[in-house]
């Protein structure tokens, strides 16, 4: 009897784990458009393409200033420079009152001081996107006496 009553209790508790992991189980249901809220600092040289884009595309951005060249103490800042990268693959640049628009797409890459895969915006530009901290996006040129270029975060125009 000693046995029939363990396999009874096997039994039940194999019935209530069961039971317990189809009540877990959530039911499918449509999927929900999430929010993208910007983030302020995130490194992204090192993310995969999708997460690039989900930080810098379809945002307004500032030139503020560029540092390099040759030497590398070349310095030119802006004051009325804007880009934005559409989902649609346009770059849309703004600059003293004109607007512009130009093809850019994605392209896998070397980063030439690294040797690591890189993703490079190419078209108008060649940057190598860095990362974004304080809300400044960080892009440079992947070439040795290339520029570095920081762009502020900027309000959408209406």
């Amino acid at each position: 009897m000693k046995i029939a009553g363990n396999t009874i209790s096997l039994f039940i508790a194999a019935l209530l784990l069961t039971y317990a992991c189809k009540s877990s189980r959530k039911t499918a249901s449509a999927p929900v458009d999430e929010v993208f809220t910007p983030v302020a600092n995130i490194s992204l040289f090192d993310k995969p393409l999708d997460t690039v884009k989900k930080h810098i595309t379809g945002q307004r951005w500032k030139l503020i200033y560029s540092t390099g060249g040759i030497a590398g103490d070349q310095m030119y800042t802006f004051d009325d420079t804007y880009y934005t990268l559409t989902k649609q693959g346009k770059l849309i640049t703004e600059k003293d009152g004109k607007v512009e628009e130009a093809p850019y797409a994605w392209e896998e890459t070397r980063d030439i001081f690294t040797g690591n895969n890189i993703y490079v915006i190419t078209g108008v530009v060649q940057w190598k996107v860095q990362g974004i901290y304080n809300d400044t996006l960080r892009v440079s040129d992947n070439y040795v006496d290339g520029f570095d270029y920081a762009l502020l975060r900027a309000k959408q125009t209406p």
